[in-house]
């Protein structure tokens, strides 16, 4: 990496290092989709833009040019540049970039070198390293092999994926969506643009890849195209859905549990109610607005679970609402989730499973799957002399 450009051949470096990034595009370019560990520092800002935009469309190139110098001048130019000033003092290793990595990048990185400070841009700018990364998500598809953890809702699929990665290779898609995948899972965090979306997944990869040893797989939590309104890559999720499946099997009765802590009790209603006083009211009536997104999420998907069991689920949901409210009561929202579950989710997982034919090579308990895994896969436990293929089977009760 030399002190004025950033070739192609350096972005994996860059990326996996973490480096810190100054994008010089306006804020409207930045918000549909930037490159990671980058902040938005532009030389235009987005009405600028457009002027500029204007002044090329109807006078020239050289017109818009004049134009863009007379916009950033004086106090407006030393403020923009003592900005740039202070995110290099606080990251000296940062790197500059825009969109084709042209003009808005050259004359900042001018400005800045003006002041006694050098840093590289990116050649080809936001597009080429925006291109780069979408060629690495389809290679390391093509070149890698993947195992899918699978399993009835609620069996701890995420909460696995996490708590092997210390020894395993695996990959968190739902932390990179903000999103748990199902109808009630938003996070309270937005979920990223898609294009961020698809560049976080490149560099998750590129950060996994020297962990894949040759004949080891990496370790996917089983999801759909969309995780929420972020949409994996086609060739990816083709990668990933024809690819063996570990089942995560746990009873009903722990699946309730685990759903229940992680959309009642992880939440701000079970925030509100550990807490009393002036706090614990404020977060009452935050915790209000959680049941009411549930509501909405429950008629989204009423047309597939039936009316007669939307109403009776909505009832449920409705009564939990009031024994939070009047009594401080929880527990009784294991009611709803556990027919959600019985009416809705195991249904429609299972027949999903069905339709794909899936390979499943082992089948076992949160425990049972830990340590299969620290035993090893490495070697493809299906070429094992006296193994087989774990059956698989409808039972999710």
């Amino acid at each position: 990496m030399s002190n004025q450009l950033v070739i192609i051949d350096e972005l994996k470096q860059l990326f996996a290092a973490e480096t810190p990034l100054i994008d010089l595009r306006a804020p409207v370019e930045f918000e549909q989709g930037s490159l990671p560990e980058s902040v938005n520092i532009p030389i235009l800002n987005t009405e600028e833009r457009a002027l500029i935009g204007t002044a090329y469309k109807h006078q020239g190139q050289e017109a818009a040019i004049r134009l863009g110098y007379q916009i950033v001048s004086g106090p407006v130019k030393k403020e923009r540049v003592a900005h740039w000033c202070q995110f290099v003092a606080e990251n000296p290793h940062a790197v500059l970039y825009c969109f084709r990595g042209g003009r808005r990048s050259q004359i900042a990185q001018q400005w800045l070198k003006d002041t006694g400070v050098e840093r590289p841009l990116l050649a080809g700018g936001y597009k080429a390293a925006r291109r780069f990364l979408m060629r690495f998500i389809e290679e390391f598809g093509a070149k890698n092999r993947f195992i899918l953890l699978s399993g009835p809702t609620g069996s701890g699929k995420t909460a696995l994926i996490n708590a092997v990665k210390n020894f395993y290779p695996a990959l968190d898609l739902e932390c990179l969506a903000h999103h748990r995948g199902s109808a009630f899972g938003a996070w309270r965090i937005p979920q990223p643009a898609q294009i961020d979306f698809e560049n976080r997944l490149a560099v998750a990869l590129m950060k996994l890849e020297n962990k894949l040893l040759p004949q080891t797989s990496l370790l996917v939590e089983d999801e759909s195209r969309h995780i929420g309104k972020n949409c994996l890559p086609d060739s990816f999720f083709i990668h990933l859905r024809n690819s063996e499946v570990i089942w995560l099997d746990e009873p009903r009765a722990v699946r309730v549990d685990n759903i229940f802590n992680d959309y009642i009790l992880n939440t701000v209603i079970g925030h509100a109610f550990q807490k009393t006083g002036a706090e614990g009211k404020s977060m009452q009536e935050q915790a209000l607005t959680v049941f009411e997104y549930y509501k909405k999420a429950l008629v989204a998907i009423s047309k597939k679970l039936g009316g007669l069991r939307t109403r009776e689920i909505m009832i449920d949901l409705a009564s939990a609402r009031l024994d939070f409210l009047n009594r401080n009561e929880i527990q009784s929202n294991k009611i709803w989730i556990e027919k959600l579950l019985t009416y809705y989710y195991d249904p429609l997982y299972l027949k999903s499973l069905k339709r794909r034919q899936v390979t499943v090579i082992f089948k076992g308990s949160n425990s049972a799957v830990i340590e299969y895994l620290k035993n090893g896969t490495n070697d493809f436990a299906a070429n094992r002399p006296g193994y087989q293929h774990a059956r698989f089977s409808t039972d999710v009760s």
